[in-house]
């Protein structure tokens, strides 16, 4: 179980447990060489994905940049009329919300195509960020950009209507 609250809870995760107990016993009766494989809440991969990669440092940075950013009027004004004048793919920078793992995925890759103007833009705005020139962290930053831009595939794969279990389960399997 990955601790989804539809399976926990002091009745729910115990009936749970005894159902899943009984279609293995009755699986294992009809043939004792074949195992069930338990899948619960596939669709919500992407958090275990997030607990497991230890991905905190790069998105506290990420989240920093974007809301000095963002969160103060001149700077986002400035900073849109820099990438305006710069003639950029992007014309701004989203923010990520916590809930949403697409979110965060399109947050990195953005931060990941305009390091070198947020760079340049927080340094003549008299803020500095380091992790922007340390290699490693930038390594990982690029990292976080290609695991998140996966998973956001496999999220929109994985809602696709009238999609079957063992479908979903290798789509999870091939990622």
């Amino acid at each position: 179980m990955d601790g989804c609250p539809y399976l926990t809870g002091k009745h729910v995760g115990l009936l749970k447990r005894r159902v899943l107990k009984r279609m293995q016993d009755k699986v294992t009766e009809i043939d004792p060489e074949q195992k069930l494989v338990f899948l619960f809440c596939i669709i919500h991969q992407e958090v275990l994905c997030k607990s497991v990669l230890k991905i905190n440092h790069v998105v506290d940075v990420v989240t920093k940049i974007v809301n000095f950013i963002k969160a103060r009027a001149l700077n986002h004004r400035q900073f849109v009329a820099r990438l305006e004048e710069n003639e950029t793919e992007h014309r701004d920078i989203g923010y990520h919300t916590a809930v949403r793992w697409l979110s965060l995925g399109k947050m990195l890759k953005s931060v990941w195509d305009l390091r070198e103007e947020i760079q340049d833009f927080c340094v003549k705005k008299g803020n500095s960020i380091p992790q922007l020139s340390d290699a490693d962290w930038i390594a990982d930053l690029g990292f976080a950009v290609d695991v998140t831009a996966l998973m956001n595939e496999l999220n929109v794969k994985l809602q696709w209507k009238g999609l079957f279990v063992h479908e979903m389960y290798n789509l999870v399997r091939l990622l």
